[in-house]
């Protein structure tokens, strides 16, 4: 698979999520029962997604995991206790689409940071992981689809 690296500029986006800590080997376990929670929260409040699930890495120290799963919505909503409000920020962001089973992606994050290295690209922010493919929908995992955004400056 042939990564394509570019930069691109996005605004603020509202969302919706959950904030979890894990280990890496059990990240695919939890994504799913979070990203549901999520989407059932904001069918309850009467709205829809306003695109696709995505994780944000908060932080990862050796196999140790912080990340928040999450959705966009529309406009800002309140949350609860658990399902909390936040804004995907804006400005540029490092871009690389990852395309294949999700047990490839750490190749592509670290294609993506060698990348922004050989670029003089900073970190300026959390990480993530915007999930374009619905696996439930596309059982090929050879075509589900996951674009990685790195803010830098």
């Amino acid at each position: 698979m042939k990564l394509e690296f570019g930069t691109t500029q996005l605004q603020e986006q509202p969302y919706l999520g959950i904030r979890a800590k894990t280990t890496i080997d059990k990240l695919g376990a939890i994504m799913g029962p979070l990203f549901g929670e999520v989407y059932a929260y904001i069918q309850q409040c009467g709205q829809q997604p306003a695109g696709m699930p995505f994780s944000i890495y908060h932080s990862m120290d050796g196999n140790a995991v912080e990340l928040e799963c999450g959705m966009p919505v529309g406009s800002q909503m309140d949350g609860t206790a658990r399902v909390q409000p936040g804004q995907l920020p804006c400005g540029t962001m490092a871009t690389v689409t990852h395309t294949g089973p999700y047990d490839g992606l750490p190749n592509t994050w670290a294609a993506l940071t060698e990348w922004m290295r050989s670029q003089g690209l900073e970190a300026a922010g959390a990480p993530w992981e915007v999930y374009v493919t619905d696996p439930g929908a596309e059982a090929d995992q050879s075509k589900w689809r996951t674009d990685i955004f790195f803010p830098v400056r």
